[in-house]
């Protein structure tokens, strides 16, 4: 077979399933949402069925979504990590629609932040957030939920102040609450 025919064929092969590879990237990153959009409807009080009737799909269906969202939460006992996590999963997601907007409003807090004296680790979070904000969407979203200790004390010091609003807060103080019961 000719080389150069044989070239092409391999170099269309490596492209599309690169494509391939984004996509179902792309696809899961959706589901995630879409999950953590059900696990807020829970939380803001809708039954299974009242959310799976305005989805149009079954109980059975939100039901799995719901386990999917809860499972991926981690399960901590402290208020002060559980409330700061839940406001990330939206600003992850809010990231996805409004990168540039989001990225904005981090560097401008940031900026402010450094206005105020803080303690050497301080800085070397605020570097850190500098750092994540260069990165893809899902590659902030990772870093922004990430159960490690340096997540949990990323979002303590986290510069996206302005970025929800006040519903946008109360959803992730419901969702927060109710992952705490479980």
């Amino acid at each position: 077979m000719d080389e150069e025919l044989i070239g092409r064929l391999v170099k269309e092969a490596k492209e599309l399933a690169a494509e391939t590879e984004s996509a179902r990237e792309a696809l899961l990153s959706a589901a995630r949402r879409r999950q953590e959009a059900i696990l807020a409807l829970k939380a803001a009080g809708l039954s299974v069925r009242g959310i799976a009737a305005r989805l149009g799909t079954s109980p059975s269906v939100i039901q799995t979504s719901l386990a999917t969202a809860i499972a991926r939460h981690p399960a901590t006992a402290r208020r002060e990590e559980r409330f700061p996590y839940e406001l990330h999963v939206l600003l992850a997601a809010k990231f996805h629609e409004q990168p540039e907007r989001l990225r904005s409003i981090a560097k401008s807090n940031i900026q402010k932040m450094r206005e105020t004296p803080r303690a050497a680790i301080a800085e070397g979070w605020l570097n850190r957030w500098e750092e994540i904000l260069e990165l893809s969407v899902d590659e902030i979203e990772q870093e922004m939920l990430k159960d490690t200790d340096e997540g949990r004390d990323m979002r303590q010091i986290s510069p996206f102040a302005g970025a929800l609003d006040n519903t946008e807060r109360m959803v992730a103080m419901k969702k927060a609450q109710l992952l705490a019961a479980r």
